[in-house]
């Protein structure tokens, strides 16, 4: 799994793709940055793609920083993974979407 450079748009500013390879292909498979609140607060997020049904508390949470949101994605990607035919299913879905 590697964390992709920033993603360039206007609006997005400290915002990482989470990329898996798998079979030479790079899948994005979720998410972590900024996220603007009302009263312009801002708070660090992670998000895995939700390609199939995940409860939420699995699939997305705040952290400190960009190093602690990976390690949380990275946690929550690891028991996410822990059922190989969810993986199975995850990376079929996320093929399919990418053309």
């Amino acid at each position: 799994m590697i964390v992709s450079p920033q993603v360039v748009h206007p609006q997005a500013q400290d915002n990482y793709r989470v990329i898996l390879k798998d079979d030479g292909l790079e899948l994005e498979i979720g998410s972590i940055g900024i996220q603007h609140g009302s009263g312009a607060t801002e708070a660090w997020v992670w998000a895995i793609d939700t390609v199939i049904p995940m409860r939420e508390i699995d699939a997305q949470g705040t952290g400190k920083d960009r190093k602690d949101c990976m390690k949380r994605f990275q946690a929550a990607w690891d028991k996410f993974s822990a059922d190989p035919a969810r993986v199975t299913q995850f990376l079929q879905a996320r093929r399919k979407r990418h053309g």
